[in-house]
């Protein structure tokens, strides 16, 4: 179940520019329309919405269609950049510590960077709390660096109770074979392992945290340390915000929820087909669909989704399926009104009061494990 591995058409000049003048001018006589809807309360698609987020909701999901169309992903450095002596390069572990999935003919662990916050760590950074952080972005697009996660790790660092992240730059998949699984997966254990054996931060001062497509790989590398990682320490706890634990369902028209969240089809098509391109029976692989596939596991683990989102049926079964698993201990937290991700895209979408309240649970949770 695997769709073509090409670039659209529209990837390619000159269709690019025709495509996104065209589209460009639909955006503009769609705003008439968007204004409406945000100005007359009756009209936005949620009761309890302002007017800044019915508006935003509806340009995030024309732009993030717009891109997912043309289906180009972006390139990574592993050059320093602004963020200076933060970012740092980290070498993958021991090869035996890439077992059963995350081994490949084709796809082989890599150097990959991330993102220190709030500086570089120093000799006490053992004694802290620290996160290990998995962006969201549909395998596709993020870099764990200030401009696109600069938002939820500051949020984090201030009301979630740890004292430093580890934002990591897990390498993008893309068409024509670029990065496709196990890469990301074999680049959040190679952060994992970094932490705890070249930095030598006890396991259970590590706090393995998601969002969205970062959540996918935060669940999968926690089950792959309960079935492969004998010999490797467990987290604190695992938090999870909005995880997508169901690739492969992404016709969005079915959803109950279609109308008051921003993530298009061609977006979440875009990502599960170039993630999982070449595998065989994705859409019940455990190692990309977690709904459908509990595990046992001794973390205990946080659940945050909005009730407006995209998500949110996917995540309360998957919960529920975890719940089920004998001593099991998951917390789920309903995010009202909320749509996708604000964990990540609060401060852009306008939810900013609703992402802090719920990073201040995560807190409370995080101290109690």
């Amino acid at each position: 179940m695997v769709a073509s591995n090409k670039h659209p058409l529209v990837a390619y000049q000159p269709f690019k520019f025709l495509f996104q003048l065209a589209y460009f001018t639909t955006i503009i006589a769609r705003l008439p329309l968007w204004l409406t809807l945000a100005f007359f309360a009756p009209l936005r698609p949620h009761p309890k919405w302002t007017a800044k987020q019915t508006f935003m909701a509806q340009v995030a999901y024309a732009l993030t269609d717009l891109k997912s169309r043309i289906g180009v992903t972006s390139k990574l450095s592993l050059e320093q950049g602004k963020e200076e002596d933060r970012f740092q390069v980290i070498e993958p572990s021991n090869s035996e510590a890439y077992k059963g999935p995350l081994t490949s003919l084709i796809v082989k662990p890599g150097s990959v960077g991330g993102t220190w916050y709030p500086k570089a760590p120093g000799k006490d950074i053992a004694s802290k709390i620290v996160v290990l952080y998995l962006h969201g972005g549909a395998f596709v697009e993020g870099d764990g660096r200030n401009e696109f996660c600069g938002y939820p790790v500051k949020t984090m660092i201030e009301r979630g109770g740890v004292d430093a992240v580890f934002s990591l730059q897990y390498r993008l998949s893309g068409w024509m074979g670029v990065n496709p699984f196990p890469a990301a997966l074999q680049d959040a254990l190679t952060a994992y392992l970094f932490l705890v054996e070249k930095v030598q931060i006890p396991s259970h001062q590590i706090v393995l945290c998601g969002d969205s497509a970062g959540g996918n790989l935060a669940i999968t590398l926690l089950r792959y340390l309960e079935e492969f990682g004998t010999t490797i320490p467990r987290p604190r706890c695992v938090t999870l915000f909005s995880p997508w634990v169901a690739p492969f369902d992404y016709n969005t028209e079915q959803n109950p929820n279609r109308n008051s969240d921003f993530l298009p089809t061609s977006f979440l098509r875009w990502g599960a087909h170039t993630y999982a391109d070449g595998l065989l029976n994705s859409p019940s692989d455990p190692y990309i669909t977690p709904l459908g596939n509990p595990f046992a596991t001794s973390v205990p683990i946080f659940v945050n989704a909005g009730n407006a989102e995209i998500f949110f049926v996917a995540n309360k079964k998957w919960v529920k399926q975890m719940k089920d698993v004998k001593d099991n201990h998951v917390d789920f937290h309903e995010e009202d009104a909320a749509l996708h991700d604000t964990f990540l895209l609060a401060s852009i979408l306008g939810f900013e009061e609703s992402a802090q309240e719920v990073i201040l649970k995560m807190g409370t949770f995080v101290r109690k494990c």
